[in-house]
């Protein structure tokens, strides 16, 4: 049977490839990084379900699904306008259907996409923990950029959804869940760059305590919305708790940019 082994979180803001690679050492974010790929390769997982938000590289406000899942044998990536590597990447459509086939079976009508292109919310994060590529991905993507998103109660439960999965999953596969999205900034307008310090602090609190049932009923679409207009990403870390039970992180850390570094061992 498939085990889920390790859960990790880490940010995809796009200058950080091109910023570690121009000036190397001389960042916290690659200290923090690296972190997070020790505690992923030392739960040598077999295949990763990456949950992310899209920014309007494959859906747009005329088509913006809630969840969608990549089907995809292999995707590309990045989206032209990001400085970093171009890779291609494995997917696993054997996870991808059975998960799909399960999570139907669970009251969860998930989109899917048989095409999909990597965009950084997807790299950014496997560029710096599987620099090499080689492990399939494939990708959950949650909306939290487009309004109104999915309640957070929801994305909790698509997560407990995603573990009942993989522990009845007829397959010798070790699963790792990799997270990213910001916690709590604005990206561009007037306040481009402006982080809700205290929401982060709130967040990273709560997940150090294991409270994510909590976070989930105080991340309303009200207090995200006011904590930045890239605020609403904090569901994919919502959608990654339900996944983890009652385990604790074995480390959460934020930064000035209001993204979040963490990791849960589950085995």
């Amino acid at each position: 049977m498939a085990k889920l082994v390790v859960a990790v979180g880490a940010p995809h803001r796009p200058a950080m490839p091109q910023q570690a690679a121009q000036s190397p050492g001389q960042h916290a974010f690659e200290g923090q990084m690296k972190q997070v790929r020790e505690q992923l390769e030392a739960a040598a997982p077999d295949v990763i379900i990456e949950m992310a938000t899209d920014h309007f590289t494959n859906f747009f406000y005329n088509n913006m699904p809630a969840f969608c899942l990549g089907l995809a044998p292999e995707a590309e990536g990045p989206e032209p306008s990001v400085n970093m590597p171009h890779y291609t990447v494995q997917g696993s459509p054997d996870l991808a259907r059975a998960l799909l086939a399960y999570s139907l079976r669970s009251r969860f009508d998930l989109a899917v996409t048989e095409e999909v292109i990597l965009d950084h919310s997807i790299l950014v994060p496997l560029h710096f923990l599987t620099p090499s590529m080689t492990i399939p991905v494939v990708p959950l993507y949650i909306n939290g950029i487009a309004p109104p998103f999915p309640r957070a109660a929801r994305c909790y439960a698509l997560g407990q959804t995603i573990r009942r999965f993989v522990e009845q999953w007829d397959a010798d596969k070790r699963v790792a869940l990799v997270v990213s999205g910001s916690f709590a900034i604005e990206v561009g307008g007037p306040r481009a760059g402006w982080v809700d310090q205290k929401w982060a602090d709130t967040i990273k609190g709560l997940l150090e305590g294991g409270q994510y049932r909590s976070l989930a009923r105080r991340a309303t679409q009200e207090r995200m919305a006011a904590a930045g207009n890239a605020s609403g990403e904090l569901l994919n870390w919502i959608t990654m708790t339900g996944a983890v039970g009652d385990a604790r992180p074995l480390f959460v850390e934020t930064d000035s940019n209001g993204n979040g570094y963490a990791a849960w061992k589950l085995e």
